[in-house]
């Protein structure tokens, strides 16, 4: 499974539209991430900053997890968003073994 954090800011439209219907877009969240195949592991709302929400997600593949942002993006009530690839300490674990392992291979410019 991949962690990613999803962060965008709705349209003002959205936001109108959110507000005076009160749609439950975490419900919507969870739910377009699950038919991916995914979990949604939290849904933030985010005051005072560039964007809206903060969605963590935990999906099979990173295709799966731009297929949901393609469909959350071209839904039209989004004005911009930022992806953010998280991990795991077993996953940073891997990480350094594949430093190490490119000790020998790898050299900065001199």
């Amino acid at each position: 499974m991949a962690l990613f954090m999803w962060l965008a800011r709705y349209t003002p439209q959205a936001v109108k539209s959110i507000v005076e219907s009160g749609s439950n877009r975490e419900e919507m969240a969870r739910q377009t991430v699950e038919a991916a195949g995914g979990k949604l592991l939290g849904f933030y709302g985010l005051v005072g900053q560039e964007h809206h929400i903060a969605l963590i997600c935990d999906v099979p593949k990173q295709s799966d997890f731009i297929g949901i942002v393609l469909r959350a993006n071209l839904g039209g009530a989004i004005e911009s968003f930022k992806t953010v690839p998280m991990f795991d300490w077993p996953e940073f674990e891997q990480a350094l073994k594949t430093y190490s392992s490119l000790g020998g291979v790898y050299a900065p410019p001199s």
